[in-house]
């Protein structure tokens, strides 16, 4: 009875080691980082079709990857693991310092958005912990199963949480300079008045049809002084009786 109960429990107690809870931990952070990157696979593929495809390929990687070290932990495919997601960190600080390589936006840096940290710290969980298990070994120290649950619970709410935030801003924002492309083109969105982009409206408004038409009516003429008439007599050669 004693050797069945033992064989009952050792597998149990074998697999609650800090080795173990670290595989665990590496691969729910490489089913997290794999869903934002699936997010934003539209934008990147409207914008350059290899850049889509790229991320379409480090998801299925990553997706893969969290299945199969799962399964397989061994040296070689931690390895992968661990190669891959450093060359996704370093290709994404690049582009956000000096622009990528390659591609229709080489050379422009571009911002950063909440996809990226949400993804860039879940690849960096993925390494942390699959490089603790290559530098502990597969079989590691035991740990209490309360402690287990309770890391792998936090651990739960913390890659549910980023991979949240990953795809809502993943799905919102596409290229920084796809944003403001309207804007900087046509400038300010002001509607004309008058269908005229570069002529201002005159200040003053234009003669109306009446004005155009219709002379001018002449000032009333003043009337005409009469003479006036002399003081001295006009019968000058007849003199007066006095």
């Amino acid at each position: 009875m004693s050797a069945v109960i033992i064989g009952r429990v050792a597998p149990r107690a074998a697999t609650r080691t800090d080795s173990r809870l670290a595989v665990k931990l590496a691969a729910l952070a490489s089913f997290g980082a794999a869903i934002v990157h699936f997010a934003v696979v539209p934008t990147h593929w409207q914008e350059w079709i290899p850049s889509g495809l790229f991320f379409v390929s480090i998801a299925l990687f990553q997706l893969i990857w969290a299945r199969l070290v799962l399964a397989q932990t061994t040296t070689s495919v931690l390895a992968a693991g661990i190669m891959l997601n450093v060359g996704a960190i370093a290709l994404w600080a690049l582009s956000r310092t000096s622009g990528a390589p390659f591609g229709p936006h080489a050379g422009e840096p571009e911002l950063v958005r909440a996809a990226d940290l949400c993804a860039v710290l879940l690849q960096i969980y993925v390494v942390m912990a699959a490089g603790w298990v290559v530098y502990r070994g597969h079989h590691g120290e035991p740990i209490p199963a309360f402690g287990n649950a309770i890391v792998l619970l936090g651990a739960t709410a913390v890659v549910a949480l980023a991979s949240t935030v990953g795809v809502a801003s993943g799905l919102q924002h596409g290229h920084p300079e796809q944003a403001g492309a309207a804007t900087d083109h046509h400038g300010p969105n002001v509607e004309p008045t008058d269908g005229h982009h570069d002529h201002p409206e005159p200040a003053t408004s234009p003669p109306t049809v009446e004005s155009i038409g219709t002379p001018a009516a002449p000032a009333p003429a003043e009337p005409a002084v009469p003479p006036e008439r002399p003081l001295n007599d006009d019968h000058g050669d007849h003199p007066h009786d006095e």
